[in-house]
């Protein structure tokens, strides 16, 4: 897990570093190698402008790689614009930079649609409103969406729509580090959980403990880890990876929305302190809306 949250700390900081600068510097022999390689940047920021999860490091670097990409094109445009339109197209190198530049065009093109694809609510009409289970706070999605690119979960029938969600500092970082080792240095860890609905409590289960951070168990008993389900809106909510001892409702208790159920904790299959949250109803995931908003990847959440 540590070396897949560092190898996505090369492609979401050390890359766009890479290729705005190459953008800025490079000597292009003509309009047509620099377009296309253009239109290559572009699709790779894009790309993880979509797909990349930016709890993890400084979330508005999102929106600084796009700036950057648009002060960076209008820079380098206007030391091409004197350049011959086509280059020398018996020269091996500048076919091979053409045709990696649009193989590498196409590549992360593609794989943004898909990540784009996940932003439409595909089952809009089964949706069901919630309010948000969390306050006093900014908050991240790491997981959400229509999209396996962009949530895992949508491969798995009865939770198709989960929410993964994660708090944020106001440098815009989850945590105190990248992959910090104590649960407390995570922002979101032991925040106030409440109902997201009006309804009955069909399972409250606080009986297992947290698990170290980025340390998933290879064999867990309860996926959900200490978790509350509640039956409203002709569904079932759950939310899970609940803090031990936090778990403030039993089975069979009615609950109004906004009543406190528990606190965040790392307990299930989990990788670090985050809520997760998903409907469904005869077994199938629906989606879930808050404030009328579908949430996907690196929603934002002012609450």
């Amino acid at each position: 897990m540590n070396f897949m949250i560092w190898f996505q700390a090369i492609v979401n900081i050390g890359l766009p570093i890479f290729f705005l600068w190459r953008l800025y510097k490079a000597d292009y022999v003509s309009k047509r190698l620099w377009i296309v390689e253009w239109v290559s940047i572009a699709m790779f920021i894009g790309y993880i402008f979509v797909l990349s999860p930016w709890h993890m490091f400084i979330y508005y670097f999102r929106y600084l790689w796009l700036l950057l990409f648009v002060i960076v094109s209008i820079i380098s445009y206007k030391r091409i614009r004197d350049i011959p339109k086509k280059g020398p197209e018996k020269d091996g190198s500048y076919k091979f930079s053409i045709g990696l530049s649009a193989v590498l065009a196409l590549y992360f093109g593609l794989l943004m649609s898909f990540g784009l694809s996940g932003y439409i609510n595909k089952d809009h009409a089964e949706a069901i409103e919630l309010d948000f289970p969390l306050k006093n706070g900014v908050y991240s999605v790491g997981h959400g969406g229509a999209h396996t690119s962009i949530n895992y979960h949508h491969s798995h029938e009865s939770q198709k729509y989960a929410n993964d969600i994660l708090q944020i500092n106001w440098l815009g970082l989850r945590a105190n580090g990248l992959t910090p080792s104590e649960l407390g240095q995570y922002t979101i860890y032991e925040s106030p959980l409440y109902s997201p609905c009006t309804g009955k409590v069909t399972a409250a289960v606080d009986q297992y403990e947290d698990i170290p951070p980025i340390k998933t168990e290879s064999e867990v008993e309860e996926p959900a880890g200490n978790h509350v389900i509640i039956s409203c809106k002709n569904a079932e909510v759950l939310i899970a990876h609940i803090k031990p001892n936090t778990v403030a409702v039993a089975e069979g208790d009615e609950v109004v929305s906004g009543d406190l159920i528990g606190e965040v904790g790392n307990t299930g299959n989990t990788t670090e302190p985050h809520l997760h949250i998903h409907a469904e109803r005869d077994g199938e995931g629906i989606p879930i809306t808050f404030d009328g908003r579908f949430l996907k990847r690196n929603s934002l959440v002012f609450n």
